[in-house]
This record gives structure tokens, sequence and C-alpha cells, in this order.
């Protein structure tokens, strides 16, 4: 192996090793890197993500919602512990959590356990909303799309292709 190609393979394997947390998942924002689990106060989180979307209450303490956007993959649930100390994050955009999202449901409870939508149409003529989430299915760029009637209740729930791979809206 050439000598650029072995330094060009240690700075990158280098840079993938710095934008990784302790636990080895790699960084949704690299604002994460400056917080310590235990250690950042809420008002470290907040000087760093400023004045979240959404504060969810949690068994402990609480939960800060951060959609990564406008229409970002990422809506991340800062975790803080009833001392006021930073306790990790999750990404509310996940296959799992679309998954729990059934038919019936109220879109309240759906913005509850999804965060804000990055975009919102009402159909007028149809008598329904629909709201979509942009994330990330391994490496590739999808759409979560739910749909509610007139009464703010799910009747459709779809991963769909994002549509700007194929020069789309």
């Amino acid at each position: 192996m050439n000598r650029s190609l072995k330094i060009g393979l240690t700075v990158a394997s280098a840079m993938v090793l710095i934008a990784c947390d302790p636990h080895g998942r790699a960084y949704e924002d690299l604002r994460l890197m400056r917080l310590t689990e235990g250690e950042s106060s809420e008002l470290d989180v907040r000087a760093l993500f400023g004045a979240p979307s959404a504060v969810r209450d949690l068994s402990g303490g609480k939960g800060l919602v951060y959609p990564l956007g406008p229409e970002g993959p990422y809506t991340l649930l800062i975790k803080i512990d009833a001392k006021g100390k930073y306790q990790g994050r999750d990404n509310l955009l996940t296959r799992a959590n679309f998954d729990r999202v059934t038919r019936g449901m109220k879109d309240v409870d759906v913005l509850v356990m999804l965060g804000k939508p990055g975009r919102a149409e009402k159909h007028p003529l149809k008598q329904q909303s629909s709201w979509e989430w942009r994330f990330l299915d391994g490496s590739t760029e999808r759409v979560f799309v739910v749909t509610f009637d007139a009464t703010g209740t799910l009747v459709e729930a779809a991963v769909e292709e994002e549509a700007r791979r194929f020069g789309g809206r």
C-alpha cells in the first residue's frame, strides 16, 4: 500500500472515531461532542441547541426534543435526569418508532412520539392532512408520511422513497 493511501486511511479512521460518542454511536450533530453524560447540565444543552421544540416527562427526568432540520433526518430526544444532568440522547426518527404509529392514533400522539414534522400539508378536498419526516434508513434517505382525517385521526402511514433522489420536490 502506498504511503499517501496509508496516511489517508489513518486520518479517515481517526475522524470516524472522533465523531462517535463513548458508546461507539455516531453523533447525529457535532454539538453533541461537547456534552458529557452525567456531567453536562440542561443549561449546557440549551446553550448549545437553544430552546427545545417540546419538553416531555420521562421516567426519572425529562426529554428535550430537538428536530435537526429543516427537514433534517434526525429529531433528537435529549434526556435530562431529575438532577438536571445530561443522560444521553435518542433519535426519534427510527423504523422502530414508525412501526409504533398505527391507524386510529390521534395527531397529538404522533407528534409526541416523533416530534414536529419537517413538512405538513392540508388537503381540503379530501378533508385530510399529511405530515412528513425525512429520515435515514441505513444510509438511504427516505420519508415517513402520515395522513389524518378531519378529526385528526390517523388513517394511513407509510415509508416512501425520497422523491428528491429522483428529481422530485
